[in-house]
């Protein structure tokens, strides 16, 4: 009967755990002249092109839009979006150069997907430094209060790499309710962690943002993996998140979803497990294959 209990409970897990991840759009941009302003949105720092930063680009301005986007390319072609809210008609916005040193070019819009290349500036970073994945994205917050708030009360001084991640892990894992309802309907809308995190509900994408966000504030190199996970009712690989976190001088994996819980007539019961966390490479493997390591 245990044995029974057990594997149904993680076929269970297997097929309502998997989001259906819709391939992420890419932003589509227009590279024209240099511009700061459009009706609707007005850049206000920068105001020259081409202006030099030390690893962090701060981007100020106003706008008549509740939120707004910002697309940065990095100086190999690398794209990424950052949501921005809007404040009493201002925002700003502070950004990591994280691609490495050279020249970054800058669109703003109102539509996360197109940028019509009214506003358009560059901007170079000095720093050769490689802090890729212990800072923020668009999407992973981990300068955000909430999330720096949330580390304090987890990780103290005289803990291990390991003991920080799992603490970490043991959180997202009990605070973070899967999302029943979007896994239903097919919905995989784009969040950031401190929203994930006040709503307390994502699917996997959005367990492997909180995770990655609350890792990277509390010092640990992380990163957000893109990949296939089986499913062992259809018998096939579905699209999956999770996350690879660098501890005591190694990668290991954690699929804070899938340790989450399990899903019973189309409600999510929490059941915090480590089972997924820093499992040995040969049997993560039998059920992940990753296809790619994201840029959040």
């Amino acid at each position: 009967m245990i044995n029974k209990k057990i594997n149904t409970r993680f076929v269970a897990l297997l097929l309502a755990i998997v989001l259906v991840l819709s391939v992420t759009p890419v932003p589509v941009f227009a590279a024209y002249s240099i511009g700061f302003a459009t009706d609707k949105i007005q850049i206000t720092t920068p105001s020259v092109n081409n202006t030099s930063y030390d690893k962090v680009l701060t981007i100020k301005g106003t706008s008549s839009e509740d939120r707004i986007w910002l697309c940065l390319r990095g100086p190999n072609g690398e794209v990424t979006v950052y949501p921005v809210d809007v404040k009493n008609g201002s925002f700003e916005k502070e950004i990591w150069l994280r691609f490495g040193p050279g020249k970054y070019t800058v669109w703003a819009g109102l539509n996360a997907n197109r940028f019509d290349g009214k506003i358009r500036f560059e901007v170079q970073n000095t720093s050769d430094e490689d802090y890729f994945n212990l800072t923020p994205s668009g999407y992973v917050e981990s300068e955000s209060r909430l999330v720096q708030d949330v580390v304090k009360t987890l990780i103290t001084a005289d803990m291990s790499e390991l003991e920080k991640a799992r603490a970490i892990h043991e959180w997202v894992t009990k605070n973070i309710v899967y999302d029943t309802e979007a896994y239903y309907k097919g919905i995989s809308a784009m969040n950031t962690a401190t929203d994930i995190m006040a709503r307390k509900k994502g699917t996997c994408r959005d367990y492997s943002f909180v995770f990655a966000s609350l890792a990277r504030a509390a010092g640990i190199p992380t990163r957000v993996v893109y990949g296939e996970a089986w499913n062992n009712v259809l018998k096939s690989y579905e699209k999956h998140a999770w996350n690879e976190a660098f501890v005591d001088g190694k990668w290991i994996s954690i699929d804070t979803t899938w340790d989450a819980g399990y899903i019973k007539d189309k409600k999510f019961v929490i059941a915090s497990n480590d089972k997924y966390f820093n499992m040995d490479k040969q049997s993560f493997a039998k059920t992940h294959k990753v296809t790619s390591v994201t840029l959040y």
